[in-house]
């Protein structure tokens, strides 16, 4: 059976990154054209990453928020107020932490609409060009976004149950 996810499930996603960059970290950030993952390469290598798992009674899946090394740094020198040269255990779990903030904006608008999304907890993944599998048999949609410091993408991978 092929799956296609509503795009209105998708732009809280959107709405909760550009919010959160906004005002957690002085950025303002722009979407680009969203694609199905496999289908186009992605402009955003991916250095580090935060991941949630995405729970409901209708669905199941994951997202990520993926940066490149230097936009990561210059995000997170943004959002706490240093300058970074590296990616440390202290300053990874940011990428978590986003993450976090942009699934909560979301949640709220989402359950709003009776989505009944649960809490999650993120994990942060890190290495040179890493990719992010999202565990569902439906296709990935990937959400480029552009700013002052660099790119980065959003991920969301769904399923109904």
């Amino acid at each position: 059976m092929a799956y296609t996810m509503d795009v209105n499930f998708l732009n809280p996603f959107i709405d909760g990154a550009l919010q959160t960059l906004k005002v957690q970290c002085n950025v303002e950030a722009r979407p680009g054209k969203m694609f199905r993952k496999g289908t186009e390469k992605s402009d955003v290598r991916v250095d580090i990453a935060g991941v949630i798992g995405i729970t409901s009674d209708a669905f199941k899946g994951s997202i990520s928020i993926g940066f490149p090394a230097a936009t990561f740094l210059g995000i997170m020198g943004r959002m706490l107020g240093e300058k970074y040269e590296t990616i440390t255990k202290d300053v990874e779990d940011g990428a978590g932490e986003l993450l976090n903030i942009i699934f909560g904006a979301a949640k709220r608008v989402l359950n709003e609409k009776g989505y009944a999304l649960q809490k999650a907890i993120p994990s942060v993944i890190t290495g040179q060009g890493i990719e992010v599998h999202h565990i569902t048999s439906a296709p990935t949609i990937v959400i480029p976004f552009e700013t002052e410091l660099g790119l980065f993408q959003i991920e969301i991978g769904i399923e109904p149950v």
